[in-house]
């Protein structure tokens, strides 16, 4: 029952969060507020991992893999995230990054040769209709949230993948080495270093400097998504992954719930987005079905 209760609090946590993302989104750049989210994320995460990890037992092998997932997500993952916020509006983004389970799947069955029930497959043909649906409803240009490109979902799509990807590798580090808290953390720091490259070669960066505004308008987003990340790990170790993994994806449903209530200004909803998002938590639902 504890773990169900931590799997709440994480979606709830980074629903809000990311609502709190949206209200300035307009006000700085995706780099930069994956640079203060990250930045916020490792002054939580290092003194955490440093108490509670024995780190004379790290093995070098899972530290590297640990490193390549942290590129894929937070990295890329984060800044696909926070771009979708703008080109497909924050509801869509999610909606579209909630198909991570069907990228990670095929992953999984070419790669680690895992098999799927009836019910996985059920769940992939949800998640792949809710996705086609959400992609047929953002490029209508009557139902188009203010920032929706008719190719704005692909960003999403392939921060979506990048996220998939990142499970993968992090699965096989945690194989070798389970330490998940650890394994956060490196993946926090390898995105700090990750922002910091592209903010050097980004032409925003030449016209607009990193500020100390960038920090007050995200630094309590930053801590709700850390929090939110070291819930899911707690629930983890406190219930089953079957279980778990398909109530964290209520975080959808609390960013629509959140994003009506409070950017109804900056977003357009429609009863098919709607039905479109449910169908897809029903899809990652069954996937998670073991």
């Amino acid at each position: 029952m504890l773990g169900i209760v931590l799997a709440l609090l994480s979606a709830l946590t980074l629903g809000f969060s990311q609502i709190l993302v949206r209200k300035n989104l307009d006000k700085s750049n995706f780099v930069y507020i994956s640079l203060t989210v990250t930045i916020m994320g490792n002054i939580i995460l290092w003194p955490l991992t440093i108490y509670f990890t024995d780190l004379s037992t790290i093995k070098p092998e899972s530290l590297l893999l640990f490193v390549l997932a942290g590129l894929f997500a937070p990295g890329i993952a984060r800044l696909f995230y926070f771009k979708g916020m703008k080109t497909a509006g924050v509801s869509a983004n999610s909606s579209i990054f909630a198909t991570h389970p069907l990228f990670t799947s095929i992953i999984a069955i070419l790669f680690l040769g895992e098999i799927l029930s009836d019910e996985n497959w059920i769940g992939i043909i949800f998640i792949v209709a809710g996705a086609i649906f959400i992609a047929r409803n953002i490029n209508n240009s009557s139902t188009q949230a203010k920032y929706t490109s008719k190719t704005g979902f692909i960003v999403p799509v392939f921060g979506s993948l990048a996220l998939a990807s990142s499970q993968i590798v992090r699965k096989e580090g945690l194989n070798i080495f389970n330490q998940p808290l650890l394994g956060a953390t490196i993946g926090y720091s390898t995105s700090l270093i990750v922002y910091l490259i592209v903010i050097a070669f980004s032409k925003d960066s030449r016209t607009r400097n990193y500020s100390r505004k960038d920090i007050q308008m995200f630094w309590k987003p930053g801590i709700g998504i850390a929090t939110g990340w070291l819930l899911s790990f707690l629930a983890l170790s406190q219930e089953k992954v079957s279980i778990v993994v398909p109530i964290l994806q209520i975080e959808l449903l609390f960013i629509i719930l959140f994003a009506f209530i409070f950017l109804r200004k900056l977003e357009n909803f429609s009863v098919k987005l709607i039905a479109s998002a449910l169908l897809i938590i029903a899809g990652v639902i069954l996937l998670s079905i073991s």
